[in-house]
């Protein structure tokens, strides 16, 4: 699976329009440290932890699925 490249330009776009020292904390780890910090984190989604399906800022395929859904 290749990665798309529109996820990956949102993304960076939204990223380059923040400026220097804006710092953004969901409260929440997410599946890798960075995730806690990033405006697409969404913790308490029930399937995925992001807006996206794979991170745009990984250099690798990292799925944001959940492997288990969320008890209620």
């Amino acid at each position: 699976m290749h990665r798309n490249k529109l996820t990956v330009t949102v993304a960076f776009e939204a990223m380059m329009k923040e400026t220097p020292y804006a710092k953004y904390d969901s409260g929440y780890d997410g599946i890798i440290p960075e995730c806690r910090t990033c405006r697409f984190h969404r913790p308490h989604w029930k399937y995925q932890s992001c807006v996206f399906e794979n991170c745009p800022y990984s250099p690798r395929e990292l799925s944001t699925r959940r492997s288990e859904a969320k008890e209620s």
